[in-house]
C-alpha cells in the first residue's frame, strides 16, 4: 500500500511503464537503481488493473449507443412501375421496428406538408415479428401539382421503451421526382378531339326488314297496350302524368341541392363509402360539364386531368377537383377503407369547389340609374 501511495501519475494520463516514477524521498529506501531495472510486483498489477478497465468500460459505452429500435421511409412503388406526374397520388410509408415490449409514436401530419398535398394518412398498424420484435407501421397518401426534383422532411419518431426511458429517432429523406404530363415545348390549346367516324356497311336492307317488322309488330302492341291504357285508367281513376320539367337552374344550385340529398341519406353510418364517393363524384362530374362544358361523366379521372391540362380551367380549380376524384378513386376501385369523418367530409370539400368556381353575379342597375341614363340620352 505505501508503495502505491508513493507512486506518481499525472492527471489524465495514461499507465506506462515510464510513468510509474518514485519520489527522489522513496528511491533509495527501495534501492531505485536496482527497481530502474527490474519490474516490481506493483507496476505489473497496476498495468494489469488498467487493461481490465479498458475491456470492462469501453464495450459497455460502445453498446450503450446502439439504438433499440429502427426506422425505415420509402415510397410504395405503383402497380404499373410508371413514373410520377403531376397529381399522381404517392403513398410514402414510415415503418419503425422496435422491442416487441415497447411502443413507438408516429407523427400526424397536416395537410400542407411543405411542397406536398397531404391527401389521406392511415393510423399506425402493429404487427409482431416473432423474433422478439414489432413493426409499426403507417401510410402517407401525397400528391405535387408542379414537375420537378422534391425531397421530404425528416419525420420524428418517439420510442417509449420498457424500462420507462423514451429515445426520438429521426426518419430518411426520400427524394421525388415529378415530371409533367405534358410534351415539352408543346404550349398551344386544342380544342377537344370529336369522335371518330368509321366507314360502315350498307344497311338500308336492314333497314327496311326493321321498319316492316316494326309495323307489324308495333300495331298489335300499340292497340293492345291502348286498351290495356284504357281499362286500367278506367279502374283506377288515375290521371295523366305530368309532361317532364327541364331543370333551367344554374349547375352551382343544382350541385347544391343534390349535395344536400346526399349528405341526407347518411351513407357512410351504413357502411356504404363506394356508393357515398361515387354520388358525390358524378355530382361534380355533372357540375363541369353544366360549368366548363367539358365532358366528364364518361371519363376516367386520368383522361379528365388530360382535358383540363388543354382547357382554360383555372389551375386551383383543377387541383381541388382531381383530389376529390383521386380520393373518391381510391375507395372505389383500390378497397381502400377511408374514416367516417372523412367520408363526410368529402361533401364539404365538394361545396367548396362549387362555391370557390361559381362567378360573380353581374350587378344589377337601380332605377333611378336607368331614369337618370334615359334622360341623358333623351
Amino acid at each position: 500500500m505505501n508503495l502505491f501511495r508513493a507512486c506518481h501519475f499525472p492527471t489524465n494520463s495514461h499507465i506506462t511503464p515510464s510513468n510509474l516514477q518514485l519520489p527522489a524521498s522513496r528511491q533509495a529506501t527501495f534501492g531505485y537503481p536496482h527497481y530502474a531495472k527490474q519490474p516490481t510486483v506493483a507496476r505489473i498489477t497496476l498495468l494489469l488493473l488498467a487493461v481490465l478497465n479498458l475491456l470492462l468500460f469501453s464495450p459497455t459505452l460502445a453498446i450503450a449507443q446502439i439504438p433499440d429500435a429502427e426506422v425505415d421511409f420509402f415510397v410504395v412503388p405503383p402497380e404499373e412501375n410508371q413514373p410520377f406526374t403531376v397529381g399522381d397520388h404517392i403513398i410514402l410509408r414510415l415503418e419503425v421496428t422496435h422491442p416487441v415490449d415497447s411502443r413507438v409514436e408516429l407523427p400526424r401530419l397536416e395537410e400542407q406538408w411543405e411542397d406536398l398535398d397531404v391527401i389521406n394518412q392511415t393510423e399506425p398498424d402493429t404487427v409482431r415479428n416473432g423474433d422478439g420484435t414489432a413493426t409499426t407501421k403507417k401510410d402517407f397518401v401525397v400528391a405535387l401539382y408542379e414537375p420537378g426534383q422534391y425531397q421530404t422532411e425528416i419525420l420524428n419518431v418517439t420510442h417509449y421503451k420498457a424500462d420507462g426511458s423514451a429515445e426520438e429517432l429521426g426518419s430518411p429523406v426520400i427524394p421525388l421526382k415529378i415530371e409533367s404530363i405534358l410534351v415539352e415545348g408543346d404550349t398551344e390549346l386544342r380544342d377537344l378531339k370529336p369522335q371518330a367516324i368509321l366507314p360502315l356497311p350498307p344497311l338500308w336492307p336492314w333497314v327496311l326488314a326493321g321498319l316492316l317488322l316494326t309495323m307489324f309488330l308495333g300495331g298489335g302492341l300499340a292497340g293492345t297496350g291502348l286498351w290495356l291504357y284504357h281499362r286500367w285508367k278506367l279502374q283506377t281513376g288515375v290521371s295523366d302524368l305530368p309532361l317532364p320539367v327541364i331543370d333551367l337552374r344554374p349547375p352551382e344550385a343544382v350541385a347544391y341541392a343534390e349535395l344536400d340529398r346526399i349528405e341526407s341519406l347518411n351513407l357512410p353510418a351504413k357502411k356504404q363509402f363506394k356508393e357515398h364517393y361515387s354520388l358525390v363524384t358524378d355530382c361534380l362530374r355533372r357540375y363541369i360539364e353544366g360549368r366548363y362544358q367539358i365532358p366528364a361523366l364518361e371519363r376516367t379521372t386520368g383522361e379528365l386531368r388530360t382535358a383540363f391540362a388543354k382547357s382554360l380551367t383555372p389551375v386551383v380549380a383543377v387541383r381541388d377537383f382531381l383530389n376529390v376524384f383521386m380520393e373518391s378513386d381510391l375507395v372505389k376501385f383500390a378497397r381502400f377503407q377511408p374514416y367516417s369523418q372523412d367520408a363526410y367530409n368529402i361533401i364539404d370539400k365538394a361545396r367548396l369547389i362549387v362555391e370557390a368556381t361559381t362567378p360573380e353575379p353581374e350587378p344589377v342597375d337601380e332605377p333611378a340609374e336607368l331614369d337618370a341614363e334615359m334622360e341623358a340620352t333623351a
